[in-house]
């Protein structure tokens, strides 16, 4: 283990001789000690220096203990140093009530014990240093956690061009292109185009999940209505509910539901909603999406699959988190679907959570967003796109 990294301390006081048996006292605790003879002094050396206690007399001549500690407070780099007072203990009532309303966190009174003094540095310097241990830990897993998105991002890069070369030489067997493919093909030629597009959808949930973690990812924002993107969602979802038997209803109100966000990533969260209700089901699925009044827009979708146990409602939204049921067995996918969706919403000021659930009897997920703010001209609440504004996250 690396040694503790030592940590300062400041000692105030216009009594040079007071100021030598502090250090003194102070010394077997190895530590950096600061002396300053003045508040004025203190306050050009804060300027410089953290620190991980003040102690701090409060009969100084020039400026006192608390006008000290009340310009210590101002600035943001010492507002929450820890200061202990150093006063006589006759003066003692008066100077707490005082030194406490500026945030003084203990204090000693004259004449000094040197094992008391000693011991409650002690506890300030210990917590100065776990509270830097904490902080490096946490720098340091921010930058593990973006190393490994940098290479998800890259990974994802690399993969979708020799995808998108086996896609189309898979397009052109198919079609014909390259000659008549013998009959006996077309079954494998079927399966290799299935399992290119799942790949596919594997690189594609990778890439935008790692440009969330850098904070990189475009947002083409515009005014829209909700049922356009729910009637986009129902034709992509068709070949599936087709080769399903399942059941695709809409229950939404009449008038336009206008929100103002990025068309493209609403439609990826409806798609993940309903490839999931369809997924998660033992039988026939049977899928309700529900759009409410725009007053309040949200959006239900509402299976009778398999359900979420309670202990994994809020699981389920965590990166690479799948619902194993043995009733369905393997699922194929990363596990983002949820997450990126959970993160899109709110993104977009919205939230997305399983408003209900019952396991072996379906489920309903909410997804909520905020309504566009109310235009001058109706017209420009375009309800099938029109000229988005382009915004990229650049920080939480």
């Amino acid at each position: 283990m690396p040694p503790e990294p030592r940590a300062s301390i400041l000692i105030v006081d216009d009594t040079p001789a007071k100021l030598v048996a502090i250090e003194s006292i102070l010394a077997p605790l190895h530590q950096n000690v600061v002396t300053a003879s003045s508040g004025r002094e203190a306050l050009r050396i804060l300027l410089r220096q953290d620190f991980a206690l003040i102690l701090l007399d409060v009969r100084m001549a020039d400026m006192d203990g608390f006008e000290t500690a009340a310009l210590i407070r101002q600035r943001r780099a010492s507002e929450h140093t820890p200061i202990i007072f150093l006063t006589a203990f006759e003066q003692a009532e008066l100077d707490m009530a005082r030194g406490y309303s500026l945030g003084a966190v203990d204090y000693i009174f004259s004449p000094i014990v040197p094992e008391v003094l000693r011991a409650k540095a002690a506890v300030f310097v210990e917590l100065y240093q776990k509270t830097a241990e904490v902080r490096e830990l946490y720098a340091s897993a921010q930058e593990s956690s973006r190393s490994k998105s940098e290479f998800l991002n890259m990974a994802a890069h690399e993969l979708r061009t020799p995808l998108s070369v086996v896609s189309g030489y898979l397009a052109l067997l198919a079609e014909g292109s390259l000659g008549d493919p013998p009959t006996g093909w077309k079954l494998p030629l079927e399966m290799l185009n299935t399992k290119t597009t799942e790949l596919n959808r594997i690189v594609d949930d990778l890439l935008m999940a790692s440009r969330m973690d850098v904070n990189s990812l475009p947002e083409r924002v515009s005014l829209f209505d909700l049922q356009h993107s729910i009637r986009g969602a129902l034709v992509r979802a068709e070949p599936r509910v087709q080769l399903l038997g399942a059941t695709l209803t809409l229950d939404a109100v009449p008038e336009p539901v206008i929100v103002e966000a990025d068309a493209e990533h609403i439609g990826r969260i409806l798609d993940n909603l309903i490839n999931n209700a369809l997924t998660y089901c033992v039988g026939k699925p049977e899928i309700t999406i529900r759009l409410s009044d725009p007053d309040e827009p949200a959006i239900s979708v509402i299976d009778n699959g398999v359900g979420i146990p309670p202990s994994k409602r809020e699981l389920v939204f965590e990166r690479f988190v799948r619902l194993d049921d043995a009733q369905i067995g393997p699922v194929p996918g990363t596990g983002l679907g949820l997450y990126i969706s959970r993160e899109l919403a709110r993104r977009h000021r919205g939230s997305l959570v399983v408003a209900e659930s019952e396991p072996g009897k379906g489920s309903r997920l909410l997804l909520r967003l905020p309504p566009a703010e109310p235009a001058e001209d109706p017209a420009k609440a375009r309800t099938t796109g029109g000229r988005p504004r382009l915004r990229v996250h650049h920080g939480v």
